[in-house]
C-alpha cells in the first residue's frame, strides 16, 4: 500500500513518512489518533494522503473478497443503520 502512495498524481511525497507511521500503529495494534496527534494538527496535504490511503484500503479489502465495491456496500449498510427515524 505505501508503494503505491507515489502512483496518486496529488500525493504529496513529503506526507507519506507521516502517513507511514500511522499504518505502522495501526499493525502494532495501537491508537493510531492517538499516535498521530502527538505530532499537531494535520496539514491538508497530509489529510489528502490518508484519503488516498482509505481508498487503497477499500481497493484491497474488495480484492480480498473478490467483490467490486464491496466496502462501499458495507459502508451504505453501516450508515444505513445509524440513520435516525425522523417518527
Amino acid at each position: 500500500m505505501i508503494r503505491k502512495l507515489p502512483d496518486f498524481e496529488l500525493a504529496d511525497p513529503d506526507q507519506v513518512p507521516m502517513v507511514t507511521g500511522v499504518l505502522m500503529a495501526a499493525a502494532m495494534g495501537m491508537d493510531t489518533v492517538a499516535w498521530r496527534d502527538q505530532f499537531g494538527t494535520i496539514p491538508p496535504p497530509e489529510a489528502l494522503v490518508h484519503n488516498f490511503v482509505l481508498w487503497l484500503l477499500a481497493d484491497l479489502f474488495d480484492s480480498l473478497v473478490e467483490q467490486p465495491g464491496a466496502t462501499d456496500q458495507f459502508m451504505q449498510e453501516t450508515f444505513n443503520s445509524m440513520a435516525v427515524d425522523p417518527g
